[in-house]
């Protein structure tokens, strides 16, 4: 089964389309290297994806050719595979800069309100990079 279409199936992606592009742009890996959206997925393969929301990697399991419910898409077409502590640290990198972009009357100017300031004391007691 091609890559695209397999990614749609197992509902890592919403859309084809989706998975096509991110192919096209380099962010999805087959075996540590970068696969085109044509590329045939064969059980076992580790399948590394990269997207704005972090890492994440996969094994194939069963390239069937079938559509499933979503909530046995990740029993039937793959298994999560543990992230390497680089990984790991993109991923929470990642998720400080989305927790920070939540504070958007802040950020238009003027004065934080008590639920600004809450979000930002969150932020810096998860960051990883405040001592």
């Amino acid at each position: 089964m091609r890559l695209d279409k397999w990614l749609k199936v197992g509902c890592l992606f919403k859309k084809r389309s989706a998975a096509k592009e991110a192919c096209e742009k380099g962010r999805v890996s087959i075996n540590d290297r970068v696969a085109g959206p044509d590329r045939p997925v064969k059980a076992g393969d580790v399948i590394t994806l990269r997207t704005p929301r972090g890492v994440r990697k996969v094994q194939a399991l069963d390239p069937a050719k079938k559509s499933v419910s979503a909530k046995l898409a990740p029993v039937v077409f793959y298994k999560e595979l543990p992230l390497t502590p680089e990984e790991e640290a993109e991923n929470r990198r990642l998720e400080t800069i989305r927790m920070a972009a939540r504070t958007s009357k802040y950020q238009q100017g003027g004065r934080p309100t008590k639920k600004d300031r809450r979000k930002i004391l969150k932020i810096k007691r998860q960051s990883p990079f405040t001592p």
